[in-house]
């Protein structure tokens, strides 16, 4: 093998180990509670009651849905696993999560705004189902 290779590989493989770094502290960052986060610069979000209300001005910028208020709820079901549903003003309860207890509700990507994700609104009823 000439130096050159060897040079190509060796430069080639500390790429690749930054890269998946870099990965992993991207995925790493979503694990974390909503309130570590502010949505925006002055707001963050606590949850202190289950059900609890939840808003666009509350989260700001990352509010997902086409509707601008709703009110999220969790319970557990007999495994004791998260059951977290979205109510909108309507009345009507979308499914958070796909757990059995959800099966027959509405999907909340029915809700979801163009080029949006439920990530903040998920991870905030998590903290809502944390709510004693």
């Amino acid at each position: 093998m000439t130096n050159t290779t060897h040079a190509i590989r060796s430069i080639t493989a500390t790429g690749l180990a930054a890269i998946m770094a870099l990965s992993l502290t991207a995925c790493m960052d979503g694990i974390k509670h909503p309130e570590n986060y502010p949505a925006d610069d002055s707001k963050t979000i606590t949850a202190t009651s289950n059900p609890q209300d939840i808003s666009a001005d509350q989260l700001g910028h990352t509010w997902p849905l086409t509707v601008d208020h709703g009110t999220v709820s969790c319970t557990h079901d007999a495994k004791g696993d998260p059951v977290m549903r979205f109510t909108a003003p309507d009345g009507t309860q979308y499914a958070l999560n796909q757990t059995s207890d959800n099966k027959d509700l509405p999907d909340i990507d029915q809700l979801l705004a163009n080029g949006k994700s439920t990530g903040t609104l998920t991870s905030f009823a998590f903290t809502v189902c944390d709510v004693k």
